[in-house]
This record gives structure tokens, sequence and C-alpha cells, in this order.
């Protein structure tokens, strides 16, 4: 079954094909097919004429297509698709007339720009998505998206024994590096490109563009190659062997593709290939009437099922499933499982419709600039909440940077790198870890467990006036360790304190200072100024920092 969705509003599902399954909710469906495009890794795309309309190029079938055109300009012909059969060129008036259509489409083509849909193309590419795109189009328009366009030679064709002789002997030869594979292009010409022309009679190529005064004149040029090598065979005096013909390179009905079989060698190296092969197949503005182009569709949507099957083995319908209850299955919603691994394009479905049941899970009924400007939005929706979720990372990563700087807690075992002693630790422990005096019973210590991120700076003074009032201002607390003193000596009378050391604690990016008695056992007391909602943390027993 094929899941028929309009990517515009107030289209009803038509009466044919009766394959065709509305789809459930169009919202959420349409929510599944840029998932299915935003989640492929290798996407492989069969365009035609109607990616290239918005252009100003024209398609060829339509009612206002290139068919209906040269037959109303051209009453002698029976249909305008006559000057693209290869019966053109057995007449002087027909090769004339198709020289002449040739140059006005090479004129169009040369001024024509990339349509969003081209661009999508190139977005797909950079982002890695894009397996290959094979075009019926001769307009050569994905090359000037910024695609890699031809068609490569690739290898031997299969069948054709290797000779002996030439490149393929010199691999052989001990000593020699094989040369590496030629790169294929990403976007392959099916039916040639109006960039290009060759000799019938060598197969030279050469820029159509220099040719375009004989195109207009609707007279065929002569190969420049062999005009070259007819002047010196005759003046070596040997038998001339006349001079070819040049026409444009693309490909008629009823003819062989010259390069035929390099493209088929990728197509093959595509769909058998180890890695990468595709698992996305998008079919756009084609109607599919070509046998070849019919073939790879075919091969492709076979080749993408199968991977989606094996990879989702409780699957058992990739597209959906009607109702099997219900006499008209067309009516009947589809189910939300199963992947989408095919998609149409187009505002037509292929005829005859009995060829494409079940080749694609969802027909996308609608134009396919507007498809790739919804596409293209996507794809940016998807880099902001990227971006959004990376700057959130690198935020967290500076602030932990900071504190880094500003000096962590030192845990045991990093004290333990730093050769400390138990002994030093359990005092460091004792030191750190102060109780509330009664003096202090107001502020509740034990409650807080959360461990202290502080720098301890010793300073070999007291402060001075000014610096406690700048201190004070700087929301600075001060927290001091008197000497524990024996029971004798706590009922005689005070012995005056030994001078106390400073210590500079930041936590949290608010400074903090502590004075130590360096005969003190770890008893803290907060000053009457203190603000004790602000005071720090601590945990009882554990180091909370280090003395520098």
């Amino acid at each position: 079954m094929t899941v028929f969705l309009p990517l515009g509003e107030g289209t009803a599902t038509p009466p044919s094909p009766t394959f065709l399954c509305p789809a459930p909710e169009p919202t959420d469906y349409w929510k599944r097919v840029i998932k299915a495009i935003l989640k492929a890794k290798h996407i492989a795309v069969v365009c035609g004429a109607g990616i290239s309309v918005k252009a100003g190029i024209p398609d060829f079938r339509s009612s206002n297509g290139l068919f209906q055109s040269l037959k109303k300009d051209n009453p002698s012909l029976s249909s305008g698709r006559d000057l693209f059969d290869a019966s053109v060129f057995k007449a002087e008036d027909t090769t004339a007339l198709f020289y002449q259509m040739i140059a006005q489409l090479a004129r169009m083509s040369e001024s024509a720009e990339p349509t969003p849909f081209h661009q999508l193309l190139r977005v797909l590419d950079d982002r890695g998505k894009l397996l290959r795109v094979y075009t019926q189009n001769i307009d050569a328009l994905e090359l000037k998206s910024g695609l890699t366009f031809g068609v490569p030679d690739v290898g031997v064709p299969r069948g054709k024994p290797k000779s002996k002789a030439g490149p393929s002997a010199s691999q052989d030869m001990p000593g020699r590096l094989p040369s590496p594979p030629p790169e294929i292009p990403r976007c392959i010409p099916l039916h040639g490109t109006l960039d290009t022309m060759h000799c019938v009679s060598c197969t030279h190529v050469f820029p159509l563009r220099d040719h375009l005064e004989h195109l207009n004149s609707g007279i065929p040029p002569g190969c420049p190659e062999c005009t070259t090598l007819e002047k010196v065979r005759q003046m070596s005096g040997k038998r001339s062997r006349g001079v070819g013909k040049l026409r444009p390179s693309v490909v008629l009905y009823n003819e062989d593709h010259k390069d035929g079989e390099h493209v088929g060698e990728v197509v093959r190296k595509d769909l058998t290939g180890i890695s990468p092969r595709a698992d996305l197949l998008l079919v756009v503005g084609t109607s599919l009437r070509v046998p070849g182009t019919k073939r790879i569709v075919r091969e492709f949507s076979k080749a993408v099922r199968l991977r989606a099957t094996k990879a989702n083995a409780n699957t058992n319908n990739t597209g959906g499933e009607c109702d099997p209850q219900t006499t008209s299955p067309r009516r009947t919603p589809v189910s939300n499982e199963g992947p989408i691994t095919s998609m149409y394009l187009n505002l037509d479905f292929p005829v005859p419709t009995r060829d494409w049941e079940g080749v694609f899970d969802v027909w996308l009924k609608g134009d396919a600039q507007e498809f790739a400007k919804a596409i293209r939005a996507e794809f940016e929706k998807a880099d902001a909440v990227k971006e959004a979720a990376l700057e959130r990372k690198r935020k967290r990563e500076e602030a932990a940077a900071t504190l880094a700087a500003l000096g962590e807690i030192q845990t045991e075992p990093q004290l333990k790198k730093q050769k400390v002693s138990k002994k030093k630790l359990s005092k460091s422990s004792s030191l750190l870890a102060p109780t509330p005096t009664p003096t202090d019973s107001r502020l509740n210590l034990k409650s807080r467990t959360t461990p202290i991120s502080a720098n301890l700076t010793r300073i070999d003074r007291l402060p001075s006036p000014d610096e406690e009032r700048e201190s004070s201002q700087q929301k600075k607390f001060f927290l001091r360790i008197p000497a524990s003193r024996s029971r004798s000596q706590k009922r005689a009378s005070p012995v005056p304190p030994l001078p106390p050391h400073r210590l500079e604690v930041v936590l949290e990016q608010r400074p903090l200072l502590v004075y130590v008695d360096p005969s003190g056992h770890g008893q803290a007391s907060v000053q009457p100024q203190a603000n004790l909602k602000d005071v720090f943390p601590v945990t009882k027993g554990k180091p909370t920092a280090k003395l520098k």
C-alpha cells in the first residue's frame, strides 16, 4: 500500500490508483516524513524535469510542456516528441529543427539558476546525506548548484574481456602501484547534457557553447579533431577518411546511451556495494515513462525496503497497512507502524498505476519547491536546537573550568597523589570541620552537608582596619578557631591567644576570611558581625580544603 499525503489543504484522495491509503493524520504523517529525511544517512534521488520548471525550463509532457509547444510551432510534426527520437537524423529538415531546438534549450539552461530543490540537494550533500542523484534532466543545473556532475569511467564494462595491452596491462608491471579508482560524481545524468557535443565518428567531446552559431542555423558543425586529422592525412598523401559531424550529447528515444555501460556500473555499485548503501529513495518531478529510469527506481525501492526490513525484523509492512476487513482499503487509514523508505513527490501519480503498486511508501502530492523549502526549514530548526544544546554544554564546561581554576576540593585520592600522609589528612579534617561553640549555638553547622569548594591563601598578618572595612563591604565572613584549654586552664583566667593567621577562602566566587589560631584544635566560632544566613556549608569529618 502507498500512503497518500497532499502537501496542500483541501486535496481529496484521488480515485486512482486503488491501492492508495489516506494518511490517518496528515500533520503527524508529515512529521514522520520529515523525521525519515532528517535521520537518513544515504539518500538516493531520482529526479526529472519537474524540478527545473521553476528555473524557466519547460517540462516535456504537461499541457504547457515542450512537446506541446514544439507541435504548435511546427505543424508538420505529428508530435513534439518526434524531435527527441533517434529518427530525427534521417531527414535534413527534422535535423535542422532538432539543432535549432537544442540551441534554444541551451540558452535557457545557461541563463537559468538552480531552484530551491537543487539547493536542497546541495544541502543534503554538504551534510553527508546524499548518496547519489540520478537526473533525467539535460540542463545541468545540478552542476550549478555545486554538485559534482558527469559519468565516470568506472572500470571495464561487464562482459567485456580485459585487453592485455593498454593501461590495464601496465598495472600488472612489477614495482608499479595500481591507479586509484575514479571518484564517482554525486550527480549522474541519465539522458546526457546540453553542455557538450561529441563527434559521431571519433567520439571526441567539445563544449556546446562554442558551436551555437551552427546550431542556430540548423547545420551540424564539423568535428575539429577530424578536420585536423584530415589535413594531416592530405599532406602525407594518405587516403581521406572524412570529417565527422558533431551532435549534442543528449540521449534520444530509441538509441543507446553512449555511456550507458558506465551508468549501469554506478547503479550496480550503489545497489550492491559494501558501503555506503541507500537507506531512503526520493523520486521527484518525473512521470517515470522511460524504461531505464523505471528499472532504476524499482531496484532502489527493493534495496531500501529490504535493508529496512532487516534492520526492523519485527516490522511486517514498511509502508503501513490498510484494514483487511474493510471492503474499500483506499478509504481506510494506515497504521503508524513501519519506517518510510521510498517517497514519490509529484503532482500526478505515474501511469500505468499497476506498475507501481508496492514500490512507494508514500505519495507526496505537491510542488517540489515548496517541499524543498519546508525540508530546509526543518534542517535549520534542527541546527538551532543542536546549537543551543552545544551552547549549554559549553557554558557548563566553562563554569566547571572556572571552579577548577579557583580551586576544587581535594579528595583523599588527590591528596595521596601529592604524598600527603594519613596523619596530615586526619589533622586537616579536624581543623577544617569545626563544630559550633556554646557562644554560637544558634549556628547549626551539622545540618550543612555540602562540601566547601574553596581556595585558601595564607597571610601571616592581621588585616588592617581599612582591609576589614573593605572585606565587610565585599560580604566576607570571619571565623575564629581559638586554642583549646585544659580543665584547669578553663577555671583560671583566660590566657590571651597567640597571634592568629588569616586564611582567605573563596566560596562559589564569594570571598571568606577565616582566622586560625596555630595552637587551636578545630573549634570554630563566628564573629557577631557575620551574616548567619550566608554561612558556608561544611562536612564534618572530611577534608574540605587544603592549606597552602
